[in-house]
């Protein structure tokens, strides 16, 4: 989260409330835009491959959690508690400023929609991140699969959120797609007016929890949950089911960032 975790709304002369209010929070997504489509490919590249490894740290602290209390609450109940540790990745994510793909629906958008910057600079960050990101999950994930480097109960509860990613019907999937883009762009949002660090924190846990307690279907956590469970064999998924979902999730992201935050955001800065 490179772009989004950092930046500081300036003060301006009417006060904090001036420099708190949407049209400020916009003007500054889109200063922060321009920088971040300035970037090059080797730095986009780098942030993005640490976010892809910060999820599966993320995935690691919530399965772990999970697979101890299955025992003792069932797997359901044990994911839902699970899901809270979840937010550690992106603590990480936000401090360590790497990057996701999804977190680029807001900021760099704002610069192109502004007309400061072109379309290609966009998609060659995208399709960059995305790339970089998933390099990270396989590196990490193929890792932490290996029988002993967890505990058998985490990898069985990492496979039962890729069962549940797998087994959703294709409209449920992509539904559930354009909300975690939703909630993503809304992360990227509170994020950019915080003004401190424990509040950044705060609302990446959050955010966390709201994500993956209800197990929604992002393309990157999911991607990078269902990755460990084929690498453990502890999913009945196959690796079509992990491609479709991606397919799914990326486009069900990208309208429910794109088209049902940034878009409403810039209407809600102009209206201010």
């Amino acid at each position: 989260m490179e772009a989004e975790t950092v930046p500081r709304v300036a003060v301006q002369a009417g006060g904090d409330d001036d420099a708190e209010r949407p049209s400020a929070l916009w003007e500054q997504s889109v200063d922060d835009g321009e920088r971040r489509l300035d970037r090059t490919a080797a730095a986009e590249s780098s942030t993005g491959l640490i976010g892809g490894v910060d999820v599966i740290l993320g995935i690691v602290a919530a399965a772990t959690l999970a697979g101890a209390l299955s025992p003792a609450v069932g797997s359901q109940l044990a994911a839902v508690i699970g899901a809270a540790a979840f937010g550690v990745g992106f603590v990480f994510v936000t401090i360590g400023r790497s990057e996701l793909f999804t977190e680029n629906f807001l900021i760099p958008v704002s610069a192109v929609y502004s007309g400061r910057r072109p379309l290609q600079d966009l998609a060659r960050t995208w399709t960059v991140t995305l790339l970089a990101n998933l390099v990270g999950l396989v590196a990490l994930g193929a890792i932490f699969a290996k029988a002993g480097v967890l505990e058998h109960g985490a990898l069985l509860a990492v496979g039962h959120t890729a069962d549940t990613l797998a087994d959703r019907g294709g409209w449920d999937a992509f539904l559930s797609a354009i909300a975690a883009g939703i909630v993503m762009t809304l992360w990227t949002w509170l994020t950019l007016a915080s003004r401190t660090d424990i509040g950044r924190i705060a609302i990446a846990f959050a955010i966390g929890f709201l994500l993956t307690a209800p197990v929604l279907n992002h393309v990157i956590v999911g991607s990078g949950e269902m990755l460990v469970a084929l690498f453990a064999g502890t999913t009945h998924a196959g690796w079509g089911d992990l491609a479709a979902n991606f397919a799914v999730a990326l486009a069900g992201n990208l309208i429910g960032g794109v088209g049902f935050v940034t878009i409403t955001r810039a209407a809600q800065a102009s209206g201010h």
